[in-house]
Order: C-alpha cells, then sequence, then structure tokens
C-alpha cells in the first residue's frame, strides 16, 4: 500500500473515531471515498468497516445535496411568489385600462 492511502486512511480513522466526519469538507469526503474504493482490504474484519464508512461518507454527502436543493428550491419559488404578484398587477391593470378604454369608446359613440 502506498504512503499516500495510509496517510489518507490514518485521517479517516481519526474522523470517525473523534466524531468530525459530518464537517468534513466535500473535497475531504470525496477523497476519503476514493481512498475507501480504491485500497485493498485484505483483513476481513475491516472490510465491513470500509463498506460501513463508504456508506456513511455517501449519506453526508447526500444530506449535503439534498440541503442544498432545499435552499435552491426556497429560492425559486419566491422568485416565482415576486413573478406571480407582478404578473397579477399587470392584468389588473390591462382590465383597468381596457375598461377605461371601453367606456371612452362607448361615450365617444353616444355623443
Amino acid at each position: 500500500m502506498s504512503e499516500d492511502w495510509t496517510h489518507v486512511h490514518s485521517e479517516i480513522d481519526r474522523a470517525f473515531r473523534e466524531d468530525t466526519v459530518s464537517s468534513a469538507s466535500d473535497e475531504q469526503l470525496q477523497r476519503w471515498l476514493r481512498n475507501i474504493c480504491n485500497g485493498a482490504i485484505p483483513n476481513e474484519t475491516i472490510r465491513h468497516r470500509e463498506i460501513v464508512r463508504g456508506l456513511t461518507i455517501n449519506n453526508i454527502q447526500m444530506a449535503r445535496a439534498i440541503d442544498n436543493l432545499k435552499v435552491t428550491m426556497r429560492k425559486l419559488n419566491s422568485g416565482n411568489e415576486r413573478t406571480q404578484k407582478f404578473v397579477l398587477v399587470l392584468t389588473v391593470v390591462a382590465v383597468i385600462v381596457g375598461a377605461i378604454q371601453a367606456f371612452a369608446a362607448v361615450a365617444t359613440i353616444l355623443r
């Protein structure tokens, strides 16, 4: 095993031991996943631990992606609400202008 693999793996061990995995950056999580997926684990007992760690890291990444989607959806909904209000105001103005033109046309005809 390479020295880099061993170094990254010790980072993973420390993060899980100290319960700092959820606060790791996205880049760290990606690096850790690559390390878990690419490293040869000859010990059956440890192999299962690595599978669970990989699933945990994937779960953290998915939770972050969902949170980002929620924020994006809130922003889009806010923008849509503003657009709907603007269109409603334009519609009311168009109806009022149409009514004024109709009354003006009728008044012109009746003169």
